[in-house]
């Protein structure tokens, strides 16, 4: 039996470090807004079923924009204060059947198909929890409480991206727990039920937009890719 996919798209953040009138996820990337990017990313697939996390003051500008670019919207789920309450109304509402949930951030335009197709399959072959990494390239510093650094070996260190990819029993169960302040992500909160995390080595053009330089870099590799 073919196991059912949901893949949560979370747009419901302000995009405050951005800047710009509007949240980053609506921001317009090589003629479309990042949002409908990541969404016919996760489409492209054909792996299961895409549902989007908005705030609610963002539904209509988004269907609005829907309107206007001839865009067919996944259904949508309404956003909490945090991003926890987010992930966790969008379970709620459309991931109770699904054997596999997949949690992906609306600013991460550039997702492969090959991405998220192996993501699945390690789950399918037994990971409860599976999340793409990178190395940290940069020369890192810790800092304490008391504004004192030290080096630390960057090969310890890993930058997480998403999609992360989870078996639906096992975020079903993590999301049912109260919030805690250091759920950082998806994993942290499925760590919190003692299930371990598998990392999988992730794309170095699955890039996040959080400035407005990361938009202009989002769009040149997006560019390069229809080259």
């Amino acid at each position: 039996m073919r196991a059912s996919v949901l893949h949560i798209v979370v747009a419901a953040g302000s995009g405050s470090r951005f800047g710009a009138e509007v949240p980053k996820q609506f921001c317009y990337m090589g003629g479309l807004p990042v949002l409908m990017h990541t969404v016919n990313a996760l489409r492209h697939t054909g792996s299961g079923e895409v549902v989007i996390v908005l705030s609610t003051d963002m539904v209509d500008y988004w269907n609005t924009l829907c309107e206007k670019h001839g865009f067919r919207s996944p259904d949508i789920v309404i956003g909490g204060a945090t991003r926890w309450q987010s992930v966790r109304n969008a379970i709620v509402s459309k991931g109770i059947c699904a054997d596999i949930i997949s949690v992906h951030d609306g600013a991460r335009p550039l997702l492969s198909p090959n991405l998220i197709t192996r993501l699945i399959s390690e789950v399918k072959s037994g990971s409860h929890a599976v999340i793409p990494v990178m190395p940290v390239t940069d020369s890192i510093r810790r800092v304490d409480v008391n504004g004192e650094n030290v080096a630390v070996d960057r090969k310890s260190y890993f930058a997480v991206q998403t999609p992360q990819v989870f078996d639906g029993n096992v975020l079903r169960e993590a999301y049912s727990k109260t919030e805690s302040p250091l759920f950082t992500d998806d994993a942290s909160v499925v760590e919190s039920i003692g299930v371990k995390v598998t990392l999988t080595e992730g794309e170095p053009t699955n890039i996040k937009i959080t400035h407005p330089l990361d938009l202009a870099i989002a769009e040149a590799i997006l560019n390069d890719i229809k080259k």
